[in-house]
């Protein structure tokens, strides 16, 4: 079993850095918004993020995920090559067909979403970005289906500098504020694109299969619901601030959600490994075990990083390097609503180490029915919340839609491939991390008793036994260096 965790926990520290430097350029790019963009500007950049954020599922419509159910369910070479073929000239029609509406509707799209018609020109760089982001997820998805982690790490560094690079030159230097951002970003898909793809299109034939496309299409359009379930808990609340309390309100909510992506990358980088990981291991009595096993050392080490970020999200927040804040002072409100955002975030983490039984008994459609409802909790609880707390009631809405999430996503997966978890184990966890988090949230405590508390955690566990002895050899092994080579 080690072994297998060591090849998991390998995969996902080669993804991991991938993964976080691509997103972690938005992190980076957040000064440059902050202090150059008001909350109001910001606001509307948020809002057309939104709108891609929603679009990209329904380009994509699980393409990727079904390529990656198709593909490594046959070991035939001629097979995975007309697999994957179809799927990329699927992706290349979809793409360019709804591109070329949204295109053509821009004026109608700005009203309707920006409230004015003078931001169409904004929507027409959305088409272009979102047909050129979306063609590339196939290629990726056959990346991870190969194991060529590297590949995938090169290409999203490439990605990560040409953006931070573009941006610095269309928002500092020429100062074109948002229309800026969004060229930017034009030109940074439409790079990465060709990137991937000559890496890729090598494997590519001018084959189409009906019969596939069409299991590819059934198999994926169970995710569009569910991912746009997703997206409505991470980005509807934008929508929903602007007509409750307005722009300003939307940017500086937005910069906190931002710091939420501490909690995502880590979340992020599992999932792109844990996923192709519990596909090979297969419906097998072994896995059993392992995947409870997998799921403590998770929870474990998201609420570590929880608890960590909890205790020093005010230096975090009010960090700068002289005039030049992380965050903005016209944003640095959003401090109170991170701590919940990232509590949000390790509930989505938990959730998706549930996915193995839904994917083994091929039952995505449950994928929508638990993010729907999870949606509609964070919905529902947003409107609710708004007008008590302001912006910090969509945080806690969002930490409610992701509970909602994992606890049903719990119950469905033990339905369908039942796995003993460490349930106690887990809980004592939640009861010793938020035992030190509450009181940090409550009180304003001071940066010595902050850093005791954060200590004190691993502190805690070995005293009360939580590791086992076989487990820390185990993780000994885990993170050596000469182990991880192998």
């Amino acid at each position: 079993m080690s072994s297998n965790i060591r090849s998991l926990t390998k995969q996902t520290l080669i993804y991991g850095v991938g993964t976080i430097l691509a997103r972690f350029v938005t992190f980076l790019l957040l000064p440059v918004y902050t202090n150059r963009l008001s909350p109001a500007d910001y606001g509307l950049a948020s809002l057309v993020f939104a709108f891609l954020g929603f679009m990209n599922i329904i380009y994509n419509y699980g393409l990727d995920s079904a390529l990656m159910r198709y593909y490594s369910g046959t070991k035939d070479p001629t097979a995975r090559t007309s697999t994957f073929s179809t799927a990329i000239w699927l992706t290349l029609a979809t793409s360019a067909f709804l591109s070329v509406i949204i295109f053509s509707m821009n004026g109608f799209f700005s009203r309707w979403l920006l409230e004015d018609v003078k931001y169409a020109q904004l929507m027409k760089y959305s088409a272009v970005i979102l047909c050129l982001d979306c063609i590339c997820h196939v290629p990726f998805a056959l990346l991870r289906l190969e194991e060529k982690p590297y590949q995938f790490m090169g290409i999203k560094l490439l990605n990560v500098f040409v953006i931070f690079s573009l941006n610095i030159y269309f928002v500092v230097i020429l100062k074109r504020g948002v229309t800026g951002i969004f060229q930017s970003n034009l030109i940074t898909s439409a790079f990465t694109a060709l990137v991937v793809y000559i890496v890729t299109l090598s494997r590519v034939r001018f084959t189409f299969s009906g019969k596939t496309a069409k299991d590819l299409t059934l198999f994926g359009l169970p995710f569009i619901p569910a991912g746009l379930a997703t997206v409505c808990m991470e980005m509807l609340n934008r929508y929903i601030l602007q007509d409750m309390i307005g722009l300003e309100a939307v940017g500086i909510f937005s910069a906190g959600f931002k710091l939420g992506i501490f909690m995502l990358l880590l979340t992020t980088a599992f999932y792109y490994a844990w996923q192709p990981f519990f596909l090979k291991a297969g419906p097998q009595e072994s896995s059993r075990t392992l995947f409870s096993r997998i799921f403590t050392y998770f929870v474990l080490i998201e609420l570590s990083c929880w608890l960590i970020l909890t205790a020093f999200i005010h230096e975090i927040v009010h960090f700068h390097v002289g005039n030049m804040y992380l965050i903005g002072k016209e944003y640095q409100s959003c401090e109170t609503m991170v701590p919940f955002i990232l509590l949000g975030y390790v509930f989505l983490g938990i959730n998706q180490v549930f996915l193995p039984g839904i994917y083994f008994e091929k039952k995505t459609h449950y994928l929508a029915y638990l993010t729907i409802f999870a949606a509609a909790v964070n919905v529902g609880a947003n409107y609710i919340f708004i007008p008590l707390f302001g912006m910090v009631g969509s945080a806690y809405s969002s930490l409610a839609g992701y509970l909602a999430l994992a606890v049903s996503g719990y119950f469905v997966s033990q339905r369908l491939f039942r796995v003993p978890y460490e349930l106690r184990r887990v809980a004592f966890l939640f009861v010793l991390a938020l035992g030190g988090g509450i009181p940090i949230l409550i009180f304003n405590l001071p940066l010595v008793v902050r850093f005791i508390i954060a200590l004190a955690f691993p502190v805690c566990l070995k005293f009360f036994g939580f590791f086992r002895k076989d487990e820390i050899e185990s993780i000994r092994q885990i993170f050596n260096p000469r182990v991880l080579k192998a």
